[in-house]
């Protein structure tokens, strides 16, 4: 159970993201966007004394998790905008280990520091050895350039380095054409499969405030890269972070809609290298008075290894160790950037 509970954590990064223009207002004010999301007019005063609230979600698959939260922060909300599309806001997140920007029009060269180190010798030794199944998350296609590159002798450090920087880069391309249908499913030996596209779709179309509140934006984040919607701005990363004691190397999207003093945002994990199959945050930042960012979000991620115990002990602790991280590195970021 442990090692389960270990495999459906979540490991996103803060994410700003609001479904409404609500500007210069106050919790009351923004009560109906609150609601939605399962707080109380009275967890006002808990935000602003600097504690960090949160409320399940509905899951609407079996292997979903999902959870809103709400965090104040003592800073502009153009800021916020600036961290959201930099590559700075991996600086509050302890588990990253290496992270860069990848430009559409240069992909392999924005990959070329993406890389297995000394330091990863146990990860490479199960890599080498791998023929399917969910140590990792990779295609039958994948996994067959692996075991090309095995097979004649391309077993260094360095070797299995370019390999897994082209499968990479082979994701990134294909999400560029496509979007989440571009994604590919997930090979788990003896003729099973996984679809992560499969998982992103239902995330998204689980998001009903953003679908109401903002039909143009969330079609923009569910029909990407068409019915794109004007005034937007795209940023995508790599990022290699430790999950469950690996590391791990993780492809995002994230899209960024400013306001006079709100933002919208939507951020999408495509691509996870193991331990759960993809994630997404639809969050809101919106300017509160003189006294800095109200933000609420809403986190999904799809894994399965909760799957088939939608109402059980697995998802009910997945979702508690989901919030304990989540608050955690929410207090770290906005003691690293909230100056």
């Amino acid at each position: 159970m442990c090692t389960l509970i270990l495999k459906s954590r979540i490991f996103l990064v803060l994410l700003f993201v609001s479904v409404s223009g609500y500007a210069y207002g106050d919790f009351g004010e923004l009560s109906s966007i609150a609601t939605s999301l399962g707080f109380k007019q009275e967890d006002a005063k808990k935000l602003f004394a600097g504690e960090i609230i949160t409320a399940d979600l509905p899951e609407t698959t079996d292997k979903m998790l999902a959870e809103s939260f709400a965090i104040f922060a003592p800073m502009y909300t153009y800021k916020v905008a600036d961290l959201v599309l930099s590559e700075r806001v991996f600086e509050g997140d302890t588990n990253v280990i290496a992270s860069g920007r990848i430009d559409p029009l240069k992909i392999e060269a924005s990959l070329a520091k993406a890389k297995f180190t000394s330091a990863d010798a146990e990860e490479l030794k199960q890599l080498k050895k791998f023929t399917g199944g969910d140590k990792f998350n990779l295609s039958s296609e994948e996994i067959a350039s692996l075991r090309k590159s095995i097979t004649s002798g391309q077993t260094s450090a360095k070797a299995l380095s370019k390999v897994y920087r082209d499968i990479l880069a082979g994701r990134m391309k294909a999400y560029l054409k496509s979007g989440i249908r571009g994604v590919a499913s997930y090979d788990r030996g003896k003729g099973r499969k996984t679809s992560a596209a499969s998982d992103l779709e239902a995330m998204t179309k689980a998001s009903k405030l953003l679908a109401t509140g903002a039909p143009g934006l969330f079609r923009t984040f569910l029909d990407y890269p068409k019915n794109q919607s004007l005034h937007i701005e795209h940023g995508f990363f790599w990022v290699k972070r430790k999950i469950d004691k690996r590391p791990a190397f993780v492809l995002e999207h994230r899209i960024l809609e400013r306001g006079p003093a709100s933002l919208n945002i939507l951020r999408r994990e495509f691509f996870v290298g193991h331990s759960y199959n993809a994630a997404q945050a639809i969050s809101g930042a919106f300017t509160i008075s003189n006294k800095g960012t109200l933000i609420f979000s809403t986190m999904r991620s799809s894994s399965d290894q909760v799957q088939g115990d939608k109402n059980g002990s697995r998802h009910a602790i997945a979702r508690k160790m989901m919030r304990d991280e989540l608050i955690t590195r929410f207090k770290n970021m906005r003691k690293r950037f909230a100056k």
